[in-house]
């Protein structure tokens, strides 16, 4: 076998094996994947609160209790001061000092006749948000379902950091860090904002649901 053989055999040879090595190593090495681009929406949640037929409806029937409440408790304190009229006309004496402990009573079951209404109405404020933020949520989920969203987020980027002096509040330092603190999105672009999309969702779907209900009398 002449030079020229023996060298194009071991050329043939180192060849072949550094083809063998490379497809061992890209055998070995392990595949990356990637995860497809996620499709996301962002909510302006103060928009889609004031704009819902459900909080509306709410806010008109709280807007009713408070006018009984207000009423009532007007009624209440028209009677004691009729009350303190006639005390202060009546001659000094028993009967007097009877009025007066009625009257005392009277004062006190009127605190605590405001402090229930006080906790009754709160406790109907709270429904009304709870019962909306279920609407939204639900709503959320049917329209990423219908329109491929993976993923609906609020958007909290254009929410403005306020402080407030007072002795009751932490510093002003405290109050802003705790405010940046909550926020999650610096930015949205108004291509992916689906809060029109989520109110006429919510709204639709409230027209065949059933209302919320009323508040407590």
């Amino acid at each position: 076998m002449n030079r020229s053989t023996i060298a194009a055999c071991l050329l043939g040879s180192a060849i072949a094996a550094t083809a063998f090595l490379a497809g061992t190593a890209e055998a070995r090495r392990p595949y990356s994947f990637f995860a497809p681009p996620a499709a996301v929406g962002v909510v302006d949640m103060a928009t889609v609160f004031d704009r819902l037929a459900e909080s509306a409806e709410w806010d008109v029937k709280l807007r009713s209790l408070e006018s009984r409440f207000s009423q009532e408790a007007q009624q209440r304190r028209g009677e004691l001061e009729a009350m303190a009229k006639e005390i202060e006309a009546m001659a000094d004496g028993p009967a007097k000092a009877a009025r007066v402990d009625e009257a005392r009573l009277k004062q006190l079951q009127l605190e605590q006749w405001g402090t229930l209404k006080q906790l009754e109405l709160d406790r109907e404020k709270s429904l009304k948000w709870q019962s909306v933020y279920r609407a939204v949520r639900e709503g959320a989920r049917k329209l990423a379902e219908n329109e491929k969203y993976d993923l609906v987020l609020v958007d909290d980027s254009r929410v403005e950091i306020r402080t407030r002096r007072d002795k009751n509040l932490p510093p002003l330092e405290d109050q802003a860090q705790s405010q940046i603190s909550q926020l999650r999105i610096l930015y949205a672009g108004r291509t992916i904002d689906v809060t029109e999309k989520l109110i006429v969702q919510i709204n639709n779907a409230r027209t065949v649901a059933p209302a919320a209900p009323a508040a407590s009398r």
